[in-house]
């Protein structure tokens, strides 16, 4: 395996000029194992632009990481080693408390630049670049009615809303730096304000969305295969009829006005006339508390479009939750209750600790169960609930607070300090000293040891009182904390300090019926819990946190929900009365909306939030579609997942008319606060393989998706899987444009490829791959990598395959540091310590974080133009790629 370093005259956070560190490995080696949970698509580039250098870079260092070091340190050092350390730079980035995305992003750096770029960004997420799109929208496929409507809103009229967060930052820099700047600079990134920006986005007049592919960039030519149109509604042209609903109005009224509106959305769809002409469903400002599952494509023909719009045209009134509200009057102190009911809860806690009897307010344990895509076992993180405080007033209509969250009863408590350093407070485990992918072991107090915060709450699994026997471990990978785990706890042994996870060889039973999980680790279904092994499991440097057992609810803010009593614990946060006024959201449902086989849907200016799997949801098989989705000015928030879009064929199926899930739009949205991606676009192959006969799994059946002008921020801290990327796409036939990605525990989004045809040999051709052919133009990406590193801005992934056509222009990555305790430990440790390995530590030391701007990760087959990086922890640009296989162009 060769490094290539290729040196560009652009920023560097640590040298002053980028280094674009290249791996190139053959064909046959294998790459390493996708972090992201499904397969996806992939493309190459088809010409060269014909102003890239001629030359091939020539440099090759004399050594390169080869191999994991044998062991690690056993124990947590207490004191530095006797020789000094290598220093870190005193320009470290600040540790100042950043709790929260800002109302603006972070500034450009203030150094005067030399060179003049030829591409200048967009001023904003919520408007398009200074420089006009290339090319005009399309215009309405010939096949839809003519009531339907057209490609691109020309003017959205619209009423803003008055205290959710903004699409448009208002320190975004006007355009992109005139020159590079003479020295590099400032390590010091700029901070993360504390505040959440004030408003939602609305719509804006001027946007026109990108949704026709490309064929130039300025003088350039370039090729992508197939040439596609993007099809989106028009608020011009929502319907003119009109049915009313109000959390108050009754499901007996006709629906005809606001007057006499009905109660449920369901009831107001079963009163769209079937005439063809479609009906905008007019949401009073209130919680409705449903499911919206939208008719069939054979009912949705006669009824024509249905739009579903918030009456006030604001996206923080009308709110679609999944949740349940219990209210202050439902809870008793702990201890009025039984010994036996206290028992579990630690003394000194007792007294603060309030209880509410779920089954006596009619929940029951399906409601308590976290479902995924199975509706009978639980999810992997099935420890988690979402639980919001709220009140009377906010219960009336208002979206959440999500800074109003409570969390799983937890040790250590959570603390967020510092932002790139989301896990600086979370306890350092001792071992096992080779790692270990079943136990991890902690024996000692983290006070007062090496690069230790000078507030870590003391405590550790030996010292902690308690077999924590059924709750959860979440722990980082101790060699770059590259993964996150959550599992649950199989045995403690308080006497060494070690707890044992589930794993898919122990003894295990899984009761259909009730949900019950005894002895094993829910995984979609039972067993299968095992950790990756390519971050070498828990070691003495993997950061950890344990929850969801009721000992450790001990702290405001905290609950702990015991499912076989049908029991919610809490401690309220300081300064709320136990009375009507206090009221506690605690998530019910799986999803918000569910399109699964529907077409010709928007949805406009509403607020959706509290869901257990995911907000907007759609799973098709075979020949089930869903078409023509347009998502306008929505707030997503406290969910799962924000978007989920599957669609799966398999190899035995009929390829005969089968249709697509396309024509799919995100505009002008907030995605936040979701425990795991917020957005996840997949394609699965049942079965296919490129051996197999037939060609049905040659075909790419989820397509043409347009993601614009909206913001992403507080993603994946409490994944599903085992990373936390911001938004996991295969992008095919897509464009993704003007967004603000930030805020994130790893990769912001990361693209994954789909497969290559079937009969296709290694190295692949352009045309042997299935899906591609994206622009992803104008997006800002920062405050990426917070919890986890090894990761970047933008990723793609590919494995074996590669990308077909993904063209990349005006994009900005900064601010993405990727620190973590692992990486840091690694860069002071000097040559004279026990542990440390000329060859494998010689790449770390030279790093403040382990990320990246853009990140290609085996994944050629990319044109990449007029893009900027800056303040990135280690590489502003980098590819671990298969030089053999595709095509890769870089003019930045």
């Amino acid at each position: 395996m060769n490094w290539i370093f290729l040196c560009l005259t652009t920023l560097s956070f640590l040298t002053g000029i980028t280094c674009i560190f290249v791996e190139s490995a053959t064909p046959s080696a294998s790459p390493t194992k996708n972090p992201t949970k499904t397969v996806t698509p992939s493309y190459s580039s088809s010409k060269s632009p014909s102003n890239l250098p001629s030359t091939k870079p020539t440099f090759s260092p004399s050594q390169s990481p080869t191999k994991l070091p044998s062991s690690f340190p056993s124990t947590k050092p207490t004191l530095l080693p006797s020789n000094s350390p290598t220093k870190i730079p005193s320009n470290l980035p600040s540790t100042k408390p950043t709790l929260s995305p800002s109302n603006s992003p972070s500034k450009l750096p203030s150094t005067n630049p030399s060179i003049k770029p030829t591409f200048t960004p967009s001023q904003s997420p919520t408007n398009l670049p200074s420089m006009k799109p290339t090319l005009n929208p399309s215009k309405s496929p010939s096949i839809l009615p003519s009531n339907r409507p057209s490609a691109i809103p020309t003017n959205i009229p619209s009423k803003s809303p008055s205290n959710l967060p903004l699409s448009k930052p208002t320190n975004s820099p006007s355009q992109s730096p005139t020159k590079l700047p003479s020295s590099p600079p400032s390590t010091k990134p700029s901070l993360c304000p504390s505040s959440s920006p004030s408003k939602l986005p609305v719509t804006d007049l001027s946007m026109k969305p990108t949704t026709t592919s490309p064929t130039t960039v300025g003088s350039v030519n370039v090729k992508v295969s197939p040439s596609y149109k993007i099809q989106l509604s028009d608020p011009l042209l929502y319907p003119k009829q009109f049915v009313y609903v109000n959390p108050s109005g009754s499901d007996t009224n006709n629906g005809l006005s606001s007057a006499t509106a009905v109660k449920t959305i369901a009831k107001a769809m079963t009163l769209a006339p079937l005439n063809g002409k479609g009906t905008t469903i007019v949401l009073a400002d209130g919680v409705y508390r449903e499911t919206i599952r939208p008719p069939s494509p054979a009912t949705m023909m006669q009824t024509g479009q249905l739009v579903f719009q918030s009456a006030s045209k604001d996206n923080s009134k009308a709110t679609i939750r999944c949740s349940n509200s219990i209210t202050g009057t439902s809870f008793k102190p702990l201890t009025t209750l039984s010994a036996d009911i206290q028992a579990p809860f630690a003394a000194a806690a007792r007294s603060q600790i309030y209880v509410a009897d779920l089954g006596a307010l009619g929940w029951t344990l399906a409601d308590l169960m976290r479902f995924r895509d199975d509706a009978v076992y639980e999810q992997r993180a099935s420890g988690l609930n979402f639980l919001v405080q709220s009140s009377t007033a906010v219960a009336a209509g208002a979206s959440l607070d999500p800074s109003k969250r409570y969390h799983a009863a937890r040790a250590p408590n959570f603390r967020n300090v510092t932002n790139w350093k989301r896990a600086e407070h979370w306890w350092v485990a001792d071992g096992p000293t080779a790692g270990s992918t079943t136990s991890l072991v902690d024996a000692t107090d983290d006070t007062g040891t090496l690069l230790a915060p000078a507030d870590i709450e003391a405590g550790n699994l030996k010292t902690i009182g308690v077999d924590l026997s059924g709750g959860y471990l979440r722990a980082l990978d101790g060699m770059n904390s590259h993964w996150m785990w959550y599992r649950r706890i199989k045995s403690h042994d308080q006497t060494t300090g070690t707890v044992t996870i589930d794993t898919d060889s122990a003894s295990s039973s899984c009761d259909g019926s009730t949900g019950l999980c005894t002895g094993c680790q829910p995984k979609y279904a039972c067993g299968d819990a095992n950790i990756d092994t390519n971050g070498k499991g828990f070691s003495p440097m993997s950061k950890y946190y344990v929850d969801n057992h009721p000992y450790l609810l001990d702290a405001a803010g905290e609950y702990y929900v015991d499912k076989t009593n049908l029991k919610l614990f809490v401690i309220p946060l300081p300064g709320v009365n136990m009375d009507a006024s206090f009221v506690v959201e605690l998530s019910k449902r799986r999803a918000a909306i569910d399109l699964t086989n529907t077409l010709n849907v928007t949805f406009d200016s509403l607020s959706v939030e509290m869901c257990d799997d995911t907000a907007v949801y759609s799973n098709n098989w075979v020949n089930a579609n869903t078409r023509f989705i347009t998502m306008r000015s929505l707030n997503m928030q406290l969910s799962g997942r924000g978007l989920t879009f599957i669609k799966t064929i398999a190899q035995l199926d009929s390829a005969g008319g089968l249709e697509n899930t396309e024509h799919v739009g995100l505009i002008q949205s907030t995605v936040r606060h979701m425990d795991d991606v917020s957005i996840q676009v997949n394609q699965g192959w049942w079965s296919c393989s490129i051996d197999a006969l037939g060609d049905l799994c040659s075909h790419a059946q989820i397509r043409r998706f347009y993601v614009g002008h909206n913001q992403f921020y507080e993603l994946g801290f409490r994944p599903f899987g085992d990373d936390g990327t911001g938004g996991a796409v295969i992008g095919n036939e897509m464009v993704f444009e003007n967004n603000l990605v930030r805020n994130v525990a790893h990769n912001g989004f990361q693209f994954i490829p789909g497969p290559a045809k079937q009969g296709a040999i290694q190295p692949y051709a352009s045309s042997d791959l299935v899906v591609g052919a994206v622009l992803i133009k104008d997006n800002i990406f920062e405050w990426t990598c917070l919890l986890e590193s090894d990761c970047g801005g933008l990723k793609h992934w590919a494995g074996d395959l590669g990308f077909r056509d993904h063209l990349l222009i005006g994009n900005v990555y900064r601010n993405i540091i990727g620190w973590s305790y692992s990486v840091q430990m690694q860069n002071l440790i000097p040559t004279s310590w026990p542990y440390y390995n000329p060859v494998d530590r010689k790449y770390w030391r030279l790093m403040l974080g382990f990320a990246f701007g853009s990140y290609f990760d085996y994944a050629p087959g990319s044109y990449h133009f007029r893009n900027i990086a800056y303040n990135v922890g280690s590489n502003c640009y980098h590819w671990t790629a298969r030089i053999a296989q595709s095509e890769m162009y870089f003019h930045n």
